[in-house]
């Protein structure tokens, strides 16, 4: 069986204390391999991904009204104004379809939308790989259940949950393949002059 990014051990060196009969103390160390916490990205950082690629999708969605629907509506907004602000709690079909086409071409592209460019941060599947196209449409349609954006201030986002994916940084990334290689026995090295 293929190792996961949650399989992943790392060893670390305790200290044991003991007394003897005569009250002398001694500390022996002692090594133990403890499952590896895998490094999200997490909170304001992944709020910022969302600004930044809510107001590209904004803007496309403009641009799209504008030049191409020129006044046609598609689907009846649900929401209510305030301030002159509306605030729609279903989205229209253009909205639908411009949200989640941005999503799945930026990460199945790049593996990362605009937004997370900022941060260096890419979006992985179990194995520290590019998550598969069936992955990253439940991704991008799970990003239209609202309060979505919130649910990333915790350990992972609902998106992340429900398709299995991971934000991590590039570095990150990278680690856990060494890792994950290492583990299975398969060694890669950085080193360039070796291909020579």
């Amino acid at each position: 069986m293929r190792a996961t990014i949650d399989t992943i051990t790392e060893v670390k060196t305790f200290y044991k204390r003991e007394g003897d009969a005569y009250g002398n103390r001694t500390v022996e160390d002692y090594q133990r391999a403890i499952p590896r916490k895998v490094q999200l990205v997490n909170g304001l950082p992944r709020f910022g991904h969302y600004i930044i690629d809510a107001l590209i999708i904004g803007v496309i969605l403009a641009c799209v009204d504008f030049f191409l629907l020129d006044g046609v509506y598609l689907g009846y907004p649900v929401g209510f104004e305030v301030n002159g602000f509306e605030f729609n709690l279903i989205p229209t079909i253009d909205q639908i379809i411009i949200t989640v086409g941005y999503y799945f071409i930026c990460e199945k592209t790049m593996q990362r939308t605009i937004g997370k460019f900022a941060t260096n941060s890419v979006v992985i599947n179990e194995y520290a790989e590019a998550p598969k196209s069936r992955s990253l449409i439940g991704r991008s349609f799970s990003r239209l259940v609202p309060f979505d954006a919130i649910s990333c201030f915790g350990d992972r986002g609902w998106h992340d949950r429900w398709s299995k994916t991971y934000v991590v940084t590039t570095n990150e990334r990278d680690t856990l393949r060494k890792l994950l290689n290492k583990q299975q026995g398969i060694f890669i090295s950085d080193r360039l002059d070796i291909l020579d």
